[in-house]
């Protein structure tokens, strides 16, 4: 308190210095509220669930030897001495990889009005195994059966079988936002193709880019359009992700002339997708630890100039017997 009074009489002495430090202040609080904001928003971008397996899940791509009617055997064969490994819970086909970047997107409308865009949501369409190498938390309705999953190479035959979707929780509740459990049985469509919902999962990311607005709104298809270099998708056993990686190598390059590429972890994929949240989280920090000791300095600056200042004058009028104060 002692201390205190000298800085309360010099500020009321000179209301411009106080006036100054108010909005220094005031400035200061300002910026580093909304830094911090800022800054929670990233980081619940980074640390936000998936939804799905990552911790022993991997991702891959291969080439397919072989004539287009030959195309669906030779997957599934493969998939299944891959899931025969030891080291492997599960593995599935799939169009796209989480977080890759890299992926397709749908225009999402109800009927009687396809052209009426309601969002864009992230595509992916895989096999029968999906759910459980994802390890999807299912919330209404149920997963597709392994019979309802057909494939198919060329475009035109996209309706050879009965086309159903899974939908995430967040595409669910912006279709129908009064309860959206109503969707699952109700037909939808996805850039002008009509499609049954099948049931609705917790959630599952976006191949694309972290910071897309409609990242968590997805769609599942049952229909698979096969290529000659599939993108497969490994969960190895609890604890054994690089082994299974090494056995899975190995495994598929004893057939001649197969590839493989882009074998990475999950948690790989994610890291590198949050790049540039993570660097803007560190550059926030930063921002507001140097705008913090730089507004504290000035403060110092300024009430300790204008306490010197206040003890000059009082000093020069106490030696001309004018005035009489203490501290």
């Amino acid at each position: 308190m002692k201390d205190l009074l000298p800085i309360l009489k010099s500020l009321k002495q000179k209301k411009g210095s106080a006036i100054l430090l108010i909005l220094q202040i005031s400035v200061t609080l300002t910026i580093i509220i909304n830094t911090a904001f800022m800054l929670q928003q990233k980081q619940e971008r980074i640390l936000a669930d998936s939804g799905i397996s990552e911790k022993d899940t991997f991702s891959f791509n291969m080439n397919l030897q072989g004539e287009p009617d030959e195309l669906v055997s030779l997957l599934k064969q493969d998939l299944l001495a891959i899931r025969a490994l030891p080291s492997v819970h599960n593995a599935s086909s799939t169009s796209s990889i989480p977080y890759s970047q890299r992926g397709g997107t749908e225009n999402i409308s109800l009927p009687p009005n396809p052209d009426e865009v309601v969002i864009r949501a992230a595509s992916y369409w895989g096999s029968y195994n999906m759910k459980d190498t994802w390890k999807i938390e299912m919330l209404a309705g149920e997963w597709f059966k392994e019979s309802d999953v057909f494939y198919y190479t060329d475009a035109s035959e996209s309706r050879a079988g009965q086309n159903q979707l899974v939908i995430s929780q967040a595409l669910a509740k912006k279709l129908f936002p009064d309860d959206w459990r109503q969707v699952v049985g109700e037909m939808i469509y996805a850039s002008g193709t009509i499609y049954t919902v099948r049931g609705v999962a917790y959630q599952f990311p976006s191949s694309g880019w972290s910071w897309w607005e409609n990242h968590w709104y997805g769609i599942i298809t049952n229909a698979n359009l096969l290529s000659t270099e599939p993108k497969i998708i490994v969960r190895a056993q609890p604890g054994m992700r690089e082994q299974a990686m090494k056995d899975v190598t190995e495994l598929l390059m004893k057939t001649p002339e197969r590839w493989i590429d882009q074998m990475i972890s999950f948690e790989q994929l994610r890291q590198t997708a949050h790049q540039n949240d993570a660097a803007v989280v560190v550059i926030l920090v930063v921002m507001i630890v140097i705008i913090s000791i730089a507004t504290s300095l000035g403060i110092f600056a300024q009430v300790r100039f204008s306490i010197i200042t206040r003890r000059k004058q009082i000093g020069t009028r106490r030696a001309l017997g004018r005035v009489k104060l203490k501290f």
